[in-house]
């Protein structure tokens, strides 16, 4: 038996790097996913190099908007009936000076990686409110260490940290368990579009390398196996938890 068979899990930001890699992690371990993204173009491509379709689903929603982060939970309960882990993978970064950042923009980073992930735990806990379940939250590194010119995300990610934490008492009567995950760069789409159009981004790469001690990024599946850990009734004992998995950045 696989580790999450039988299990109901809903994964936001699916269409992403390491959106795409969990779809296809909690499907190998037995779960239904549902996959939402706000790019439905890249959702429908996903679909088409997933084999077993009859456990796999997808909805396109802008997770920010109380009435999106409603279709989702509407189309867990239709398409799944309940929900045993809901996956906040989604996110956004933006990288500029505090003072050159626009109050636009202050709002469009805490709305995407922070009020979306409030509106659907709101939304999707009715459904695991009669046997428990598992909230798996991306926070990040920049939740943890303050790194200059991302005073935005860090707020929002560091927010979503402290959300974590507060949401695992709240929802504790109801044996849901939330967690919050904090990685380091993983070497996908997001951090190499961020620095595309860099003068210097061969050399801003090579920083993201050295600041882990590892000495890389990280891989996307290195993430998403403690996702699925912490889906599993193996991290039954965890909840409010803030875990880098950072190749060791947040330690120097």
């Amino acid at each position: 038996m696989t580790r999450l068979s039988g299990k109901n899990i809903v994964i936001t930001g699916a269409a992403g790097g390491q959106g795409q890699a969990a779809c296809h992690a909690f499907l190998a371990e037995g779960a239904n996913v549902l996959g939402v993204d706000i790019d439905g173009e890249s959702l429908a491509t996903l679909e088409e190099k997933i084999e077993d379709r009859d456990r796999f689903s997808t909805i396109v929603a802008d997770a920010s908007r109380g009435e999106d982060a409603d279709r989702v939970a509407a189309a867990a309960r239709d398409r799944l009936g309940r929900v045993d882990a809901l996956y906040n993978n989604h996110g956004i970064i933006l990288g500029k000076p505090l003072m050159e950042t626009t109050e636009e923009e202050w709002d469009r980073i805490h709305d995407i990686d922070l009020k979306s992930v409030f509106l659907l735990t709101k939304a999707v806990v009715p459904l695991m409110q009669d046997q428990g379940g598992s909230i798996i939250n991306v926070s990040s590194v920049g939740g943890l260490v303050a790194f200059a010119n991302m005073a935005a995300y860090g707020a929002a990610k560091g927010g979503l940290a402290m959300f974590s934490k507060v949401a695992a008492v709240d929802l504790a009567p109801w044996k849901i368990r939330v967690n919050a995950i904090c990685p380091g760069v993983i070497d996908t789409q997001m951090p190499r579009n961020f620095i595309s159009d860099l003068p210097d981004r061969d050399e801003i790469w090579r920083g993201f390398e050295q600041g882990h001690l590892t000495g890389r990024l990280g891989r996307a599946d290195e993430i998403v196996g403690l996702a699925v850990y912490l889906a599993s009734d193996e991290s039954t004992f965890m909840t409010g938890a803030v875990i880098p998995i950072d190749g060791g950045w947040s330690v120097q």
